[in-house]
């Protein structure tokens, strides 16, 4: 759910500051309840490493700016569901707490390993529980909003299977292996057709029943070789004319003459032919009923969101 990111150490990176801190400076505050810079700056680094990114890499300020807001943001909505978990009496019990620690701790390979990353975080056992129980209790809040939202109707079953075609059509596909020849802009005849004489001797090879995957890996001059010449499964539309025109005449198992396409000379062995399918509405009901269901989960979790925030006493403390 779009509001709680709790796996591994994202329950870490919420950590109020420890005492040994001097000073605790708040970045918001909601009704009353600090949430210090020690814990944005915490999120925005699980963010960064979540997207696989180095803050170095992002060279727009703005772009800065606008992912430590998001991370704020979503602090902010835990907290609010936090405190509205308490209002409602919507609270976890001891076993499911206990069950969201060990989910962490089993991330590492020893007990002792995981109490040295918490501890490191700035947590004892104690803190860091009693941080995994308020996001517990949270997340059950969310869960029991995300429970009252509105039903998927037929209507929008049907609606989201006729808006979105691709999702149940897949057209008819090829699966080929090819070896490639390339020919070097601006070569003279001679060295043409020295490239083509190569090409239609790989080709006799392989129509004589030679192994097209070891040829691939011997001449092929495309990144396929070191896969023997397989290529991704494609259909009209997706290929160069000339080979989707030849790869389309084939046979399984039946290997083409040689193919010009732009500076390179190939030849292709047809692997195997996917006839078109359409997944009727009737099957595709369930799938499509799980996707929309999550989608007013979503939906219904936001909006609680946003209302809590319009309603409580929600103060941004940093310029952004």
């Amino acid at each position: 759910m779009r509001c709680f990111r709790f796996a591994l150490l994202a329950l870490a990176l919420a950590a109020t500051t420890t005492a040994a801190q001097a000073q605790v400076i708040a970045v918001a505050r909601v009704n009353g309840v600090d949430i210090p810079q020690e814990r944005l700056e915490r999120g925005f680094e699980e963010e960064l490493r979540n997207r696989r990114m180095n803050l170095l890499q992002i060279r727009n300020p703005e772009r800065v700016k606008e992912m430590k807001r998001s991370v704020l943001d979503n602090l902010i909505e835990q907290e609010l569901f936090w405190q509205a978990a308490q209002r409602s009496g919507v609270m976890a019990t001891a076993s499911e707490v206990d069950e969201a620690v060990e989910v962490t701790r089993r991330a590492f390979r020893t007990a002792d390993a995981f109490e040295q990353r918490i501890r490191l975080e700035g947590f004892t056992p104690e803190t860091y529980r009693d941080l995994v129980r308020k996001q517990v209790h949270a997340r059950k809040y969310a869960r029991q909003v995300a429970a009252a939202a509105p039903a998927v109707t037929d209507e929008e079953i049907h609606r989201f299977y006729v808006d979105n075609p691709g999702n149940f059509r897949r057209p008819e596909q090829v699966r080929l292996r090819h070896i490639v020849v390339n020919v070097p802009p601006g070569a003279n005849e001679e060295v043409r057709a020295a490239r083509r004489q190569l090409i239609e001797g790989i080709a006799a090879r392989a129509q004589a029943g030679d192994d097209f995957a070891a040829l691939a890996r011997e001449y092929s001059e495309a990144p396929t070789r070191q896969w023997g010449g397989e290529m991704d499964a494609f259909a009209r539309g997706e290929a160069p004319a000339p080979l989707e025109a030849a790869a389309f005449a084939l046979s399984p198992g039946q290997v083409s003459g040689v193919i010009a396409s732009g500076d390179s000379l190939q030849v292709v062995k047809l692997e195997s032919r996917t006839d078109a399918v359409v997944v009727t509405e009737d099957a595709a009901r369930a799938a499509i009923l799980g996707h929309l269901n999550d989608n007013h989960a979503r939906q219904a979790i936001a909006a609680e969101a946003q209302r809590l925030r319009a309603s409580q006493d929600v103060k941004v403390l940093l310029p952004f």
